[in-house]
C-alpha cells in the first residue's frame, strides 16, 4: 500500500519519502498531523512538496429571501473571518491581532490572518504576511434565492489548517447564522460532506447536527498523468497574475509555472511544517520554457467586490477561458494537478484563479 492519496498510483511510479511533523512546534500547540509524503516520480526534474488539503462541501438553505452577488467568494471570505474570530478570539475585538501574545497559538491567526513568523528564505522575503491555507470555491452565480434555496460552495484547507477542520466547520454554521449579504439574511447550515483520500465523500453534518468523525486525514494532490504532449488549461475564475506590478492579460508557460511554484512553496514553507523545499527551481522553469502556447483564448472578466477593510467597492478582475499547451508535460505534472487543488495569483482565498487540465480526449463541461 503507498502512501495517502496515492491510491491508484502503480508503486513503481513515485518514490516517498516522509517528513512526520514533531507534538510540538515552538510557541504553538499542535494537534494532530499525519506524516506527509513528498512523492516524486523518478524522472522529475524538482521535487515538489505535497500540500495536505481537506476539501469540505457545504451547502446552505435560505432562511429568506436573499439577493447576493455573482461571484461569492468574497462575501464568503468576509463573513468566515468575522464568524471565526467572534468564535475563538478570548481577547476581544479591541485586541490587534499583531500585538496579540496570544497570536502563535490563536486558530484565527492560523487560519485567517496569518503572519510572517522568524525570517522567510530569500524567495518569500517580500511577503508582508504569510499566504491564507484556505481556498473558498463557490458553486454557480445565482444571485436570487428564495426560503429553502441552496447555496452551494467548498471550503479546502491547506497544511496544518487541516488540523483545525472542526472550527472552520463551526464557523461556516455561525457566519451563516449570521447572515449573508449586504441585508444579512440568516441561513442555515445543511449538510457537510468531506472528500477522503480514498475519492469518496464522508458526511460530517446533516439534518442539522453534526456526524461521522470529529477529525479526518488529509489528501494528496494527484502526481501522474500528463503522459500526451499536449493538454489545455482550463482557467474557470478570473485569474490575476502580476508581474513587476503589472497585470497579465497573456502568460506564456514559463511565467505560470513561477507563479504556480511561488504558491506552492510559500504554503509548504509557512504551513506544512518539516516539508523539504528546494528553492534551486531554475532547472524546471528552464524545461517549462520549451513548453509552447499553440492557442490563446483568454479573456479579461471584471467583477465588483466591497472591501470591509478598505471601505470601498474594488473591481477586481483577471482573465477567463482557456490555454493550449504543446511539449513535454509530463515533468510538470506533479505541479500542475497541485495547482487545480491551491488555485493561482491574486484572490484565491476567495476563488480566484482556478483552473482545470484538460487532456486530450478528456474536454468536457468544467
Amino acid at each position: 500500500m503507498g502512501p495517502p492519496g496515492t491510491a491508484g498510483v502503480p508503486p513503481a511510479t513515485y518514490s516517498a519519502s516522509f517528513s512526520c511533523r514533531p507534538k510540538l512546534t515552538k510557541n504553538r500547540p499542535t494537534l494532530h498531523y499525519p506524516c506527509v509524503p513528498s512523492l516524486t516520480p523518478p524522472d522529475a526534474p524538482y521535487p515538489l512538496p505535497s500540500i495536505p488539503y481537506l476539501r469540505l462541501r457545504h451547502t446552505l438553505r435560505a432562511t429568506a429571501p436573499a439577493f447576493l452577488p455573482p461571484f461569492k467568494g468574497s462575501m464568503l471570505r468576509g463573513a468566515f473571518g468575522h464568524a471565526l474570530r467572534r468564535t475563538v478570539c478570548t481577547m476581544g475585538p479591541q485586541q490587534p491581532c499583531e500585538s496579540c501574545r496570544l497570536r502563535q497559538a490563536c486558530v484565527y491567526t492560523r487560519i485567517f490572518e496569518t503572519f510572517v513568523e522568524g525570517t522567510p528564505p530569500p524567495l518569500l522575503g517580500g511577503l508582508q504576511t504569510a499566504p491564507r491555507p484556505y481556498v473558498f470555491e463557490p458553486a454557480g452565480e445565482e444571485r436570487q434565492y428564495a426560503p429553502g434555496d441552496p447555496l452551494e460552495f467548498d471550503l479546502l484547507l491547506f497544511g496544518q489548517a487541516v488540523d483545525l477542520q472542526a472550527y472552520a466547520q463551526l464557523a461556516v454554521e455561525r457566519m451563516a447564522a449570521a447572515g449573508l449579504g449586504s441585508a444579512r439574511v440568516p441561513f442555515a447550515l445543511d449538510r457537510v460532506e468531506a472528500l477522503l483520500p480514498d475519492g469518496t465523500w464522508c458526511a460530517l453534518f446533516l439534518d442539522g447536527r453534526p456526524l461521522g468523525p470529529a477529525t479526518l486525514p488529509p489528501s494528496l494532490p494527484l502526481r501522474d498523468g500528463l503522459s500526451a504532449p499536449r493538454a489545455t488549461l482550463r482557467f474557470l475564475t478570473p485569474t490575476r497574475l502580476k508581474v513587476q506590478n503589472h497585470l497579465q492579460t497573456s502568460v506564456s508557460f514559463r511565467g505560470l509555472a513561477f507563479a504556480m511554484l511561488r504558491r506552492t512553496l510559500e504554503l509548504a514553507h509557512f504551513h506544512v511544517p518539516g516539508a523539504a523545499i528546494d528553492w534551486t527551481f531554475r532547472p524546471l522553469l528552464d524545461r517549462a520554457s520549451a513548453i509552447r502556447v499553440t492557442a490563446s483564448d483568454l479573456v479579461w472578466r471584471d467583477w465588483d467586490r466591497y472591501s470591509n477593510r478598505q471601505g470601498t467597492k474594488m473591481t477586481f478582475g483577471g482573465f477567463t477561458g482557456l490555454l493550449h499547451l504543446e511539449g513535454d508535460l509530463a515533468p510538470f505534472a506533479p505541479l500542475l494537478r497541485t495547482a487545480e487543488i491551491l488555485h493561482l495569483g491574486k484572490g484565491a482565498t476567495f476563488g480566484q484563479g482556478r483552473l482545470k487540465v484538460e487532456e486530450p480526449g478528456s474536454e468536457g463541461p468544467p
